[in-house]
């Protein structure tokens, strides 16, 4: 037992080529050798989860299983294993053995939990952490995990439960700060400003969160319009702590805040200076999210309108190009490009006065839904285009802007009609395809092409928050791990953010 203790702390204590090379040849020796022993096989089966060798983890973790069926470590990091890959069921039966082995474990109970949501019965797994609610002096550990489980299916009523039982029973204060940040997180979903702006500066002095979400709705409730100094550090702490590339996501969706507090600034005719501030901090949040995916299209056109908006137009255009290079799925860098630039020079450059219109459209006669996706690619390859979308079913309620000065109304319906039936099988070349132009107003500059082009891609900003959560992803935050030995569940322990 001896050496496979030893090799269990080389395992932990080492990564990269050597935990891959070295310590997996000693570890098959072990595994080799006359008397087989569940720890070197649990030790292997961590190894490869982390490797991302998903069948020898559960493979080996199987074989620790049964050698070691006592052994609520073991048990529980098969469960986590076999969730993880969609065996809910499975991970389950694992999930109640432990629970019966170690009944002061949270992790069998969130597990449980966790696969009857994932199965698909949401109300089996909400019952499961209401009991784990209703269970008295339980410790922190156990009513925080519920509550992040609750966070991340919208269950913001048990979780205030859960998180303030969290509060009651923290006895470290990293402790009460993480609970703190949670109950923030939950004033701000259910609109409770008052009480959200009371724990504002606390949650970002104390113990500076983690999850994307609060600092985009701190931003969108919290930040005043007079205020972008507030919005500078705000954006300066999340650039410290949120580092992943999801994360990215949410600095495109701070920056558009940044830019509704621009409009309400100049809707509000206030200060030019207030205006300018707020455009730096959008300018820093797009930037900061084209650091961390800079291949993303949306983030560099974002940072354009900005720097356009700034009058900053050499750096504007190289933005516009490099949006363009990274997709052609959106018109509008093309047709700025394309018809709207003049200049003397490379360093000298303008933007054209051109006249803008938004007609509304009403397609019909597409003899499946799934043509609409050509049709408005067709659309948008005429030049003349900067923006275009459609919704609907069977008959679809469009809206397209476009520089009538390019392209006539007539004539892009015309060309976009010739061109789409080209693309069409031979056999739906004849589909009776209508499209008539509902209305016609001006539109008042680029900005708002901008503006309107981001939120027919994302939706308002506000909606667009949902999408935070990685819904495939969301149960993963818990990962298995191994304790020395198999006898400290970190499922016991006193971590907030507690790693099995």
């Amino acid at each position: 037992m001896l050496v496979f203790l030893n090799l269990s702390f080389i395992m932990m204590s080492f990564s990269g080529a050597f935990a891959t090379t070295e310590v997996t040849s000693l570890q098959n020796k072990a595994l080799t050798s006359e008397q087989p022993d569940w720890l070197a096989h649990e030790t292997m089966s961590c190894s490869m989860w982390r490797q991302a060798n998903l069948y020898e983890a559960i493979r080996e973790g199987k074989e620790a299983c049964r050698l070691a069926p006592e052994n609520a470590v073991v048990l529980i990091n098969l469960g986590l294993m076999l969730q993880a890959t969609d065996d809910s069921d499975a991970a389950i039966a694992c999930y109640e053995r432990a629970g019966r082995i170690d009944r002061a474990n949270y992790l069998p109970y969130l597990g449980i939990a966790r696969c009857w949501i994932i199965k698909g019965d949401e109300a089996k797994g909400i019952k499961l952490l209401e009991d784990m609610s209703s269970r008295q002096d339980a410790g922190f550990d156990w009513y925080y995990a519920a509550a992040q489980t609750c966070l991340k299916i919208k269950q913001n009523d048990l979780a205030e439960r859960l998180i303030r039982s969290a509060m009651s029973a923290a006895t470290a204060p990293e402790q009460l700060a993480n609970a703190r940040n949670s109950l923030f997180l939950i004033e701000l979903r259910r609109n409770r400003l008052e009480q959200a702006r009371e724990l504002y500066k606390k949650v970002f002095d104390d113990c500076p969160p983690t999850e994307a979400e609060i600092y985009v709705r701190a931003a969108s409730a919290v930040l005043k319009t007079d205020d972008p100094a507030s919005g500078k550090v705000l954006l300066s702490c999340a650039t410290k702590n949120l580092k992943t590339i999801q994360d990215s996501k949410a600095f495109f969706m701070l920056g558009r805040i940044f830019q509704d507090k621009v409009r309400e600034v100049s809707a509000r005719g206030r200060a030019k200076d207030l205006k300018a501030r707020w455009l730096v901090v959008s300018r820093d949040a797009y930037s900061q999210a084209i650091v961390m995916a800079p291949k993303v299209s949306e983030y560099v056109l974002a940072r354009a309108d900005v720097l356009m908006q700034e009058g900053k137009l050499s750096e504007m255009f190289a933005d516009l190009k490099a949006a363009r290079d990274l997709s052609n799925v959106d018109p509008l860098p093309s047709f700025i490009l394309d018809n709207l630039t003049e200049g003397s020079s490379a360093n000298i450059v303008r933007l054209k006065r051109t006249k803008l219109v938004k007609a509304k459209l009403s397609i019909a006669g597409l003899s499946c839904d799934c043509h609409l996706s050509k049709f408005l690619g067709t659309m948008r390859n005429n030049n003349g285009v900067a923006f275009i979308s459609a919704s609907g079913r069977k008959v679809f309620s469009g809206e397209i802007i476009y520089a009538p000065s390019i392209i006539s109304i007539d004539d892009l319906i015309s060309k976009t009609r010739e061109e789409f039936f080209k693309v069409l099988p031979p056999k739906k070349s004849a589909e009776p395809l209508s499209i008539a132009v509902l209305a016609e107003e001006p539109v008042a500059g680029l900005a708002d092409v901008f503006k309107q082009s981001c939120e027919a891609r994302h939706g308002p900003v506000v909606s667009f928050q949902e999408s935070l959560v990685d819904y495939y992803n969301r149960f993963n935050d818990i990962q298995p791990t191994f304790s020395i030995g198999g006898t400290t569940p970190a499922g016991r322990g006193e971590s907030p953010n507690a790693k099995y």
